[in-house]
């Protein structure tokens, strides 16, 4: 939301009963854009076992009032023109008669009913019972498989022992810093663990650097007498829980040959070629094009990012017979949705006997989905993340996922991020106390990385150099992690934790209380972040940015209303997830060739949560800025009759939308959109940017003027949907410096800092671990939107405890229809609503977050560093509040239960 108004503005839209979320639509909603007023109804069939065959569907096991008006099954999905997959991983969309299930709830068929009232008895009878899906007979093995814990420990003790051979997808960082201009070794699937020559390798051939860094490591940690700390945890799998569950309406004109849908997607520019990939793009006999009208989310982080959900109603409305609604319930939601990697982690740090890193080695295990989706950025970001934001001189970190036949698991809440986090900030917290004797933000303070972003190091031999990223990527962009410590360490909390813990101890009562800290450094954005947006000024002044973006809870609308309202004056209004017009834009772009000489990147990519602030921000300011100098400003000039006034003079007088110079009638935006269109101008412009390691910058001229932009690509449109024609730049496209060490494509260089300060209270008498304090450290950089900043830090918190208390989902998920929230135990009001709570926000130094010298950038993407340290904060303060008498003391399992912690009056150790 743009402001508190904005926030009481869309919770009026949602009280009053206006539709906003996707699963508010119905057809007659639509009929003004020529939708038939009608509406079907859709449910999947799902398959509840995967050690059985699938044999078919016998709906004469149904009452024939509830029989279906419309079945597909993957028999109607013929190769050509279907390719009847979800993923380049030969998972089926629809499974196969004959076939046994690639996962748990593996949908096996698509059935519609016309009548509402028959679809609610059907929907009752087939989502709990599912009677019509019949299977083969189960093996007869005599054997209990192992529990899915059971089978992760076992894999992380294979792994560890570099025995495992089952893992197609790796990640490997290994680090050494000690050596002139430091070695790194990371890998996009380039360098992998061969088992059966016992070696790392790199094309097929062993690679003899990686495997001779990972010795070095090996032999770092069996140095005599060294300071070392061994960690294993464990994480759950969770569920989103976001409270609007998937939905969506999809109509096939059949007239047309285009396929319109409704949704609230948190991915629109990657279903609409997934969807045309799965009706075989132009080989479908019907579908002829593919139009999405993106809806707010209401909830997604994550959750919704590659859902197979918009697949199911794409097929739906091509086999019915008009529009067609498609609407998970809570339980098929829980059966259905994507879910976020369970994990194992075990870690080794060694430090010196003055608190100094000086060696890193971890093995992470994730388990997956048997459908790819995420896996590969979600494990490549945990494995970037294991070294936290700490400066290692060595390090080795080796990670997998799994394939199991669960449910699809996808990027939800933090990309494996909080996975390692656990891991890593336990063990430094264990390790400062009882390996080292120190105050546990004494010892992250003396190894917290520093970064230099006021242009500082500027190469010269004896100038400053930033540390690096486990990558070996140069800070050179701003990362507050040691002022998010030093703040910690200052803060009252920390510093009378003592005192209060004794304090309550002293009440009698038996509750015991502590206070834990964790932090962490998190990337935003996806290192090759490619961006488009439009804003356009109408007749009336009314400003309109659209963008790629989706509104998933996370300020996104507010944000871009905000960014364009900065440079242009007055109130904006943004549409999100606009498809069509990128498109074009894009496909006028590559038609033209330039970007590909450069390597600019023009994919779409995806609307994440965590790339508005930074990367949406920026193009839609460079837009306006655009706008008003190639054609707001010579406007003004003409309606003043002042043609030597400079652009300079003209902004200094730009106040609240008007040019307003001494002496003169305002002159509002309005009047120039006016002037602009008798003259035969365009009060719109399209506008493409590409961050990697850096801002795409070009120069353009127009009718004679010069502008120097932080973008790449303009044009100047009447609307969005014009079939845009791009300005010819002046001189080449200057790329960013998208290169690292060794040459390769960074990772990732644009981090954001965060962490928590967390009392618990112990209370043996309610079996109960409350949170009752917590303090969240930022590096934000400037709000954009301070309340809008605000909710995420409370929501952050909440999901934080939640994952770290509460929740787990029953091991038959996508089996049976039986998981509610009566099940998945959530942080409630009454968890959250009595913690103390306070935000400290670290500052921006006055360079921003790229440093002097690149565009004035001050806010970064951090919804997700919000969460990342709640878990680790909580297990420490456990910890704390057990007295840290031994290793055991901190939890390394979540959910973390008082049943599971050695209290000191029950007699266990």
């Amino acid at each position: 939301m743009g402001s508190d108004g904005d926030a009481a503005e869309g919770r009026r839209r949602r009280v009053t009963g206006e539709k906003v979320f996707a699963s508010d639509f119905r057809p007659v909603d639509l009929a003004a854009m020529g939708w038939p007023t009608d509406c079907l109804h859709a449910l999947l069939l799902r398959s509840r076992y995967v050690d059985r065959p699938f044999t078919g569907v016998d709906f004469g096991r149904l009452p024939e009032e509830l029989r279906p008006d419309v079945v597909v099954t993957a028999a109607d999905l013929p190769e050509p023109p279907y390719s009847n997959h979800v993923s380049a991983d030969d998972v089926q969309a629809l499974l196969p008669a004959g076939e046994t299930a690639d996962y748990l709830g593996q949908p096996v068929a698509i059935v519609v009913y016309g009548d509402f009232v028959r679809f609610r008895r059907a929907a009752q009878e087939l989502r709990e019972g599912a009677a019509p899906v019949t299977y083969g007979p189960a093996p007869a093995t005599g054997v209990l498989p192992p529990t899915e814990e059971e089978q992760i420990a076992q894999d992380l003790e294979a792994w560890t022992g570099r025995t495992f051979t089952g893992a197609q997808r790796q990640a490997h960082y290994l680090l050494d810093g000690t050596v002139p201009d430091g070695y790194s070794h990371w890998n996009r699937g380039r360098v992998t663990y061969d088992a059966a020559q016992g070696t790392f390798v790199r094309g097929g051939q062993p690679d003899t650097e990686a495997e001779h860094l990972f010795q070095a490591v090996e032999a770092d940690m069996a140095q005599p007498g060294a300071h070392l700390a061994v960690t294993t945890t464990f994480t759950q799998q969770i569920d989103p829980a976001f409270l609007e569950p998937e939905a969506g309406l999809a109509w096939l004109d059949r007239t047309s040959g285009t396929l319109h849908l409704v949704l609230g997607t948190q991915s629109p520019h990657g279903d609409v070629p997934d969807i045309q990939a799965l009706l075989g793009r132009a080989a479908h006999p019907t579908v002829r094009s593919v139009r999405l009208w993106s809806k707010d989310c209401g909830g997604g982080f994550g959750g919704r990012d590659k859902s197979p959900f918009p697949y199911y109603l794409a097929l739906a409305a091509v086999f019915a017979p008009g529009p067609v609604r498609l609407a998970y319930d809570r339980r098929e939601q829980f059966q259905g949705g994507l879910k976020r990697h369970a994990s194992a982690v075990r870690s080794w740090i060694r430090a010196d006997p003055d608190g100094r890193i000086r060696a890193m080695r971890s093995f992470i295990v994730l388990r997956g989905g048997v459908e790819a989706n995420l896996n590969g950025p979600v494990l490549g970001l945990a494995a970037l993340h294991a070294t936290g934001p700490y400066r290692v001189p060595r390090a080795s970190v080796h990670a997998i996922v799994l394939e199991r036949a669960i449910p699809i698991v996808g990027s939800m809440r933090g990309f494996g991020i909080p996975q390692v986090a656990f891991n890593l900030e336990t063990a430094i917290d264990r390790f400062a106390v009882r390996g080292l004797g120190m105050d546990p933000l004494d010892f992250r303070l003396a190894n917290a990385v520093r970064s230099l972003s006021d242009g500082s190091a500027d190469g010269s031999a004896d100038a400053p150099q930033p540390d690096t990223d486990l990558a070996g990527t140069p800070l050179r962009f701003h990362v507050a992690a040691a002022e998010v410590c030093a703040a910690a360490r200052d803060h009252t909390l920390w510093r009378g934790r003592d005192e209060a813990r004794d304090r309550v101890a002293g009440r009698g009562d038996g509750t015991l209380y502590g206070v834990g800290f964790a932090c962490c450094m998190e990337a935003y954005g996806t290192s090759q972040d490619s961006v488009y947006t439009a804003v356009q000024v109408g007749a009336d002044g009314r400003v309109v940015v659209w963008g790629q973006s989706v509104e998933m809870g996370q300020g996104s609308r507010g944000a871009l209303e905000q960014a364009a309202h900065s440079v242009l004056g007055v109130p904006a209004v943004a549409r999100l997830g606009v498809v069509g017009p990128f498109e074009r834009f894009a496909q006028r772009l590559k038609e033209r060739g330039l970007h590909d000489q450069v390597k600019i990147s023009l994919s779409h990519g995806a609307s994440s949560a965590s790339k508005t602030a930074f990367f949406h921000v920026h193009v839609v300011r460079e837009a306006c800025r655009a706008l008003l100098r190639l054609r707001l400003l010579p406007a003004a000039r003409t309606l003043l009759d002042e043609p030597a006034l400079t652009d300079a003079d003209l902004l200094a007088a730009w106040q609240d939308g008007a040019v307003r110079l001494p002496g003169r009638p305002p002159v509002p935006l309005a009047a120039l959109a006016r002037e602009v269109v008798r003259v035969g101008g365009a009060t719109c412009v399209m506008a493409h940017g590409y961050f990697c390691n850096g801002w795409s910058q070009a120069t353009f001229q127009v009718d004679g003027l010069s502008h120097e932009a932080s973008v790449d690509a303009l044009a100047l449109v009447g609307s969005p949907d014009d079939d845009p024609v791009p300005l010819t730049p002046v001189g080449p496209l200057r790329p960013p410096a998208a290169r690292g060490p060794g040459g390769d494509v960074v990772p990732r260089s644009l981090y954001a800092a965060a962490g928590h300060l967390i009392g618990v209270e112990l209370v043996p008498g309610h079996g109960a671990i409350r949170v009752v304090d917590a303090v969240t450290f930022l590096d934000a950089g400037d709000p954009l939107l301070p309340s809008a900043l605000e909710g995420q830090v409370a929501g952050g918190l909440a999901m934080g405890i939640s994952h770290t208390l509460h929740e787990e989902l029953p091991p038959e998920t996508g089996a049976g229809p039986y998981v509610n929230f009566d099940r998945y135990r959530l942080a409630r009001y009454a968890d959250i609503t009595g913690i103390r709570r306070e935000t400290v926000l670290v500052p921006l130094p006055a360079g921003g977050v790229l440093g002097t010298g690149s565009p004035s950038l001050r806010h970064k993407g951090v919804g997700e560093a919000t969460m990342t340290s709640v878990a680790p904060a909580v297990a420490n303060a456990v910890a704390h509040a057990l007295g840290h008498g031994d290793d055991h003391c901190w939890p390394s399992r979540t959910p973390i239960r008082l049943a599971d912690l050695a209290l000191p009056h029950d007699g266990r150790s």
